[in-house]
């Protein structure tokens, strides 16, 4: 009998960064009990994690596993021991503010869904829900900074927004962001180089789109969608890449703001990949969520 082949995992990509991916390892929470509002912390186990159940009635999700290879401090296991996963970036959110689990928000799979800043003000002083946009934040001292060629893909669905918004990044560093107005790319590298990136139109609002990032070895980047090649003109950008965040770049008060979309992975690697790579990556996800629109 012959033998099956091995199917191909993103997890299987050398230097993989981070990688995370709906179908596995989100950690929800729906206990809404007053009695552990106040408990919310980074330091208390998923059941007595408060979820705002009428913002997501589904749950929220607490921590999403990466299957990077990364390695946590021994020190940082021992701080936070409630956490299900020992390996991997600590990636989620422990405020009270966290993304909403949607269970079949992509073609069937889940994935999670951020949220802004409420513009309706609280009117209870001492609530601390409401206070912040819903991500998902790499924990301290875990984030990635290093000057390497790169592959970043997201498969996301985003929304029209009233401002520019960000998909992920870091502060100050490194960001992809969603110009609204006639729904290009930028990104920014370092303090100020921001650029255009994209040709116009490369983005459809509510639609499920993988986008892809790629910095050589020479800094030139290219840009993707659904595997269509968007790059507008061309574009160097050095200096170290940022990864800190997903669906924002910092507390979300200012603009650009937030993604309020939804996502349902994300795969970063410290090397460019080749084009029979990136074909995987994109076969893959199109096997598991059926993104590509002639489905």
């Amino acid at each position: 009998m012959a033998e099956e082949p091995i199917k191909f995992h993103p997890s299987s990509l050398p230097d993989v960064v981070l990688f995370v991916e709906s179908v596995k390892g989100m950690e929800v929470t729906t206990n809404d009990s007053p009695d552990i509002y106040h408990l919310n912390t980074e330091l208390v186990p998923l059941e007595k994690c408060w979820s705002d159940q009428k913002r997501f009635p589904q749950g929220t999700v607490r921590w999403w596993f990466d299957q990077s290879g990364y390695q946590r401090p021994e020190q940082q296991l021992k701080r936070k021991p409630y956490n299900p996963h020992k390996t991997g970036r600590d990636l989620g959110q422990d405020d009270h503010d966290r993304p909403g689990f949607i269970p079949d928000g992509c073609n069937g799979k889940p994935c999670a869904r951020g949220g802004l800043i409420p513009t309706e003000p609280n009117q209870n002083p001492a609530a601390k829900h409401g206070q912040q946009p819903c991500y998902f934040e790499i924990q301290y001292k875990q984030g990635y900074q290093e000057e390497t060629p790169f592959s970043i893909f997201l498969l996301a669905k985003p929304i029209k927004q009233q401002h520019e918004f960000v998909y992920y990044g870091s502060h100050h560093w490194s960001v992809l962001s969603q110009n609204i107005d006639d729904r290009s790319l930028n990104f920014k590298n370092g303090a100020h180089n921001k650029q255009k990136v994209s040709i116009s139109n490369a983005i459809n609002w509510n639609e499920w789109q993988l986008i892809e990032l790629h910095r050589d070895a020479e800094d030139r980047v290219t840009i993707y969608v659904n595997g269509k090649n968007v790059t507008l003109g061309k574009h160097a950008f050095d200096g170290p890449l940022h990864i800190g965040v997903l669906m924002n770049n910092n507390k979300g008060q200012t603009i650009p703001e937030p993604m309020a979309g939804d996502i349902a992975a994300f795969l970063v690697t410290a090397q460019m990949l080749d084009e029979g790579q990136r074909k995987a990556v994109r076969n893959y996800f199109d096997g598991v969520y059926k993104y590509m629109p002639d489905h």
